[in-house]
């Protein structure tokens, strides 16, 4: 196991998580599980409420024939999911099919051996359904819940994911390194056979996180919040360019994640009907990570409408607008994978379940 130099590149990981590429464009949803307030009534979801809300979320996509059940990390009282990967064990009876991805799970803040377990843990659980996204950090605030700096983040990050990388390919693994000197000499046997864990690479669209993920020959997942959507084409573009670069034999994978609310073709995004529906809850929240906080920085209806236009971040539209973004972004970025955040910032239940249910029925056969 080696470690990254700050500054540089990564190096090439010979052991990639996945060999063979993709069957065909994939199509999921992610919660993030924030515990949000309604933005207009103030109304606060109960925790058991939220994970209900949850398991149904679950329930439908895998009933409407999506790929991916995604669920981000997030700490105190506005969440519910410190722990993803518990989490989507917990939710893997009630969606059978569907892949449980940990999107983003943490890695600044978790030991990357309980990392490992339990995700082999998810995937025995789930019969080979388990996925990864690993991320470096989300707010400043979580860092510091777990004792980490901003300037060691960085560090800490890619010296675990080489650990979790090397606990989840064949041999032993040795995990000694800067912040685990004790280790030195342990090493652990490699997981069972039979097992199907793949981990991706989180990026918010920096050239460094591009290229680790390059590096390891695993996935990247990008995330877009705000602004234009083609803002991460020169990062999916050099993905590639270094996969070729580092001399992987995998294609790799580029995944996307954005907020999203999906509307009968009857309906009209920018309505005013839908305007009141949608615009509280995606004016603000939406370019952090997790529930809004007061001084989020609000959209005007103006900006919101751009927004959801044809290059804006947010895919909010009917049916046939939602079909025509998503074929934009799958071409133009080389996307293998999108995850639709659909319960944004205290979205009622029920409109993120037509969102489900309509990126399973009617969005993604015409992707396909």
């Amino acid at each position: 196991m080696g470690t990254s130099t700050p500054g540089a590149a990564p190096a090439a990981f010979p052991g990639s998580i996945r060999e063979e590429p993709p069957v065909s464009f994939q199509l999921g949803i992610a919660t993030w599980g924030e515990r949000a307030a309604h933005p207009v009534t103030g109304e606060l979801p109960d925790p058991r409420e939220r994970f209900a809300q949850l398991t149904e979320l679950a329930r439908a996509a895998d009933g409407a024939g999506l790929d991916v059940v995604a669920v981000g990390q997030g700490h105190g009282a506005a969440h519910i999911n410190p722990d993803p990967l518990q989490l989507l064990t917990a939710l893997s009876s009630h969606a059978p099919r569907v892949t449980l991805c940990a999107a983003a799970s943490v890695l600044t803040t978790a030991d990357p051996v309980r990392v490992a377990e339990q995700l082999r843990t998810l995937d025995m659980v789930s019969g080979g359904r388990a996925e990864l996204v690993a991320g470096q950090g989300g707010t400043v605030r979580d860092l510091r819940l777990f004792g980490v700096g901003p300037l060691e983040q960085e560090q800490i990050f890619e010296e675990r994911l080489d650990q979790l990388l090397d606990l989840l390919s064949p041999g032993p693994t040795d995990l000694a390194g800067f912040h685990r000197p004790e280790a030195a000499g342990v090493t652990l046997p490699p997981p069972a056979g039979g097992t199907r864990e793949t981990v991706w690479a989180a990026s918010s669209g920096s050239p460094r996180s591009v290229l680790r993920a390059a590096g390891h020959g695993i996935g990247v997942m990008l995330n877009v919040m705000e602004g234009r959507w083609d803002q991460l084409v020169p990062y999916a573009k050099a993905y590639r360019e270094a996969l070729r670069g580092f001399g992987q034999t995998t294609r790799g994978a580029v995944g996307l994640l954005l907020p999203g609310l999906v509307m009968s073709d009857d309906d009209d995004a920018r309505s005013p009907d839908a305007l009141t529906l949608a615009y509280p809850h995606f004016a603000a929240g939406t370019r952090t990570f997790g529930a809004a906080s007061a001084d989020d920085p609000a959209w005007t209806p103006e900006e919101f409408r751009e927004q959801c236009g044809p290059e804006g971040a947010l895919l909010v539209g009917g049916v046939s607008d939602v079909v025509m973004k998503l074929r934009a972004m799958r071409e133009t970025l080389e996307l293998d994978r999108v995850l639709v955040r659909v319960d944004v910032n205290g979205l009622p239940h029920d409109a993120a379940l037509r969102t489900v249910e309509l990126l399973g029925r009617e969005v993604l056969p015409r992707l396909r």
